[in-house]
Formats: C-alpha cells, sequence, structure tokens
C-alpha cells in the first residue's frame, strides 16, 4: 500500500515530477541554445581554413553546454517550488 507523505496534497510527487520534466525539459533547450553559440564563437574566433581538432575542441566545449543547461533548469524548478511541495 502507497501511504502518501503529505495527507493534504495526496498528488504531490506527481506535481514535483511533472515540474522536474518541464525544467529538464527547458534545460535541454537552454543548452542547446548555448552549445550552438558556443560553437559559432568559438569557429570565429580560430581563423580560416578551420582544421579538424579545432572544430572537434569547439563542439566537445560546446557539448558541456547541454548537461549545464539541464542541471541550471533543475536547480531553478527547486527554488522556485511552491511551499505546499517543498520537503518538510
Amino acid at each position: 500500500m502507497d501511504i502518501p507523505r503529505n495527507p493534504r496534497r495526496p498528488n504531490r510527487e506527481a506535481v514535483i515530477k511533472a515540474r522536474q520534466d518541464a525544467a529538464g525539459r527547458f534545460g535541454f533547450v537552454l543548452g542547446c541554445v548555448a552549445s550552438l553559440a558556443a560553437v559559432a564563437i568559438n569557429l570565429y574566433r580560430v581563423g580560416r581554413p578551420a582544421d579538424f581538432l579545432s572544430l572537434a575542441t569547439a563542439v566537445l566545449m560546446a557539448a558541456l553546454n547541454m548537461p549545464l543547461g539541464i542541471g541550471l533548469g533543475l536547480l531553478g524548478e527547486k527554488v522556485t517550488r511552491p511551499k505546499d511541495l517543498r520537503e518538510p
């Protein structure tokens, strides 16, 4: 038998899960936009002609933005969570 933690709000976990899913999606999109901007800036600064190593470095550095964006989205969800959904 599943006993809800907060009897005043029985669907608390479902609401939190939905907020976390939305925050994760938003963070992923934020990370993708930041990655595209980082690749564009790095390739602009490299000069012409760009070799494979500079392209690989720019892409790998930009790929770090996606998990950072997801983490920032989830942190923002936790900070802006309403009081009745926070852990006691």
